[in-house]
């Protein structure tokens, strides 16, 4: 099969011939579309000498089930499925995952969502609706998005909106973008300092912050907005909880391993709400697999601007 990967320690990832994962206790897939994030390149950076090669870059897929294990999992073959695949990577023309593997859910695609769209769902719209729910969003709060436009924040913003709260986005010049994705109030950071503009036109403070982007010092001018007894959430552990704390504020770092919707109930949950309109998956390049490097390096560059995904 054709994959995306690195072979050995030190060599850059590129497009290689590799063995169909073995079937044995998994669920083995035909791709159909990888989705690209950026934990893929991500993980990328973390690998070392000691880490098992090759290693197919991507995780999140969509495809059909061509074997499925002896036992009552919900899926057979023929089915067309989505998840995330960890072990054996999802740059590639097959991988495979086994049922009950940690991390590794497998779902059915519902009915009314293609597979491109599938794809793009599995690590940014689970991690943006558990987020939703650790900042307890209700109708009427105010709900600060910062990095409202990424995989993450595009999901978010529509998830907060459709629980009813008044939805403000900071981004780097997509202001048009937050808005259509429901947005009201939304602060370009290339047009001034986002945290002064907030707190003038949110003096009394807002209700709860996600902050997708900001590192452990930036975070905590967060602080100067939220209103005693908010909350806050950091995608990306820079959030000091104890010291949010001190200033009434409960803080969270969200953990993808930590996240109960990494499921196949939380899979099925989350494509449910994009087959009912609730979110829209937001694809704006579709690449083949000969430009996963290319996409990669966009990515890390800034130079991606919303959701991508590979065709195998």
């Amino acid at each position: 099969m054709r994959a995306f990967a690195v072979r050995s320690f030190g060599e850059p990832p590129s497009v290689h011939d590799l063995p169909v994962p073995a079937a044995d206790g998994t669920v083995l897939i035909r791709v159909r579309f990888a989705g690209v994030n950026p934990l893929d390149s991500n993980l990328l950076g973390r690998l070392t000498a000691a880490s098992s090669y090759p290693f197919v870059v991507g995780i999140d897929f969509a495809g059909v089930a061509e074997r499925v294990p002896a036992g009552d999992h919900g899926l057979q073959a023929g089915d067309r499925v989505f998840g995330m695949a960890r072990t054996h990577g999802s740059y590639a023309e097959y991988t495979a995952a086994a049922p009950g593997a940690t991390l590794e859910p497998v779902a059915r695609i519902p009915d009314g969502v293609t597979d491109d769209q599938a794809a793009a769902l599995p690590i940014p719209a689970t991690t943006a609706l558990r987020t939703i729910d650790l900042l307890e969003v209700t109708a009427g709060q105010q709900v600060v998005v910062m990095g409202a436009t990424g995989g993450v924040g595009g999901y978010a913003v529509q998830m907060a909106r459709s629980r009813g709260a008044h939805v403000i986005a900071t981004v780097r010049g997509d202001a048009g973008e937050a808005r259509r994705l429901g947005a009201e109030e939304v602060y370009d950071s290339q047009a001034g300092d986002v945290i002064d503009a907030l707190r003038a036109a949110h003096p009394d403070g807002v209700d709860a912050v996600l902050d997708l982007v900001n590192d452990p010092d930036a975070i905590r001018r967060d602080a100067e907005i939220i209103r005693p007894a908010g909350r806050l959430v950091s995608t990306i552990f820079a959030a000091d909880e104890g010291w949010f704390a001190q200033r009434q504020i409960t803080a969270h770092n969200h953990a993808s391993s930590a996240n109960p919707l990494i499921s196949p109930r939380g899979l099925v949950t989350v494509a449910q709400m994009l087959a009912d309109g609730t979110i829209t998956a937001r694809i704006r390049s579709t690449f083949g697999l000969d430009a996963a490097g290319q996409i990669l390096d966009e990515l890390r560059h800034g130079g991606l601007r919303g959701k991508a995904v590979i065709r195998l």
